[in-house]
């Protein structure tokens, strides 16, 4: 059930444009932002939304390919997808990735 949530937050992602794995092979679900200033300022939406994140960038992971680490747990419901999926959208478009500008 945690990879079924995985493949969902996988989805809202990818359907705003982010770039992230199709098809995460297991509960965390990276979605690149580019910049390590992109995905620091992504971070605090997420936190500023109450959802816990990783935030990589270098040397963690090479130079424009800093991202954000979402975790997926057999527990997510739905009210937490949908603040996950409202904190996607501002991160889109704060990149200017957002597919619904």
């Amino acid at each position: 059930r945690a990879r079924d949530r995985a493949r969902r937050i996988a989805g809202l992602a990818a359907g705003l444009g982010l770039e992230t794995s199709p098809d995460p092979a297991a509960a965390v679900v990276p979605v690149f932002l580019g910049g390590a200033r992109e995905a620091l300022h992504a971070g605090d939406l997420c936190r500023k939304n109450g959802l816990r994140v990783g935030c990589f960038r270098p040397p963690s992971v090479p130079d424009g390919r800093s991202c954000l680490r979402l975790t997926a747990r057999a527990t997510l419901d739905e009210a937490e997808l949908t603040v996950l999926g409202t904190a996607l959208e501002m991160i889109a478009r704060s990149t200017g990735r957002s597919l619904h500008t």
